[in-house]
């Protein structure tokens, strides 16, 4: 399971900001037995797409 601050990617589209292989950053972990994330994503120079709810099975590390 991922932990706060740890850089995860989206190993799928997650919306119209996010596509596939999105670098992120675990701003807060909402449930445990799911798991659902709040990820903020990024572009190459590190600046925000989108922060949004994102279950574990989305994202990669």
């Amino acid at each position: 399971m991922f932990k706060e601050y740890d850089v995860v990617y989206s190993n799928e589209k997650i919306n119209e900001k996010v596509p596939y292989n999105t670098k992120g950053v675990v701003v807060m972990i909402l449930d445990t037995k799911i798991p659902v994330f709040e990820i903020e994503f990024v572009d190459a120079d590190n600046q925000t797409l989108d922060i949004t709810e994102v279950r574990g099975s989305q994202l990669q590390s």
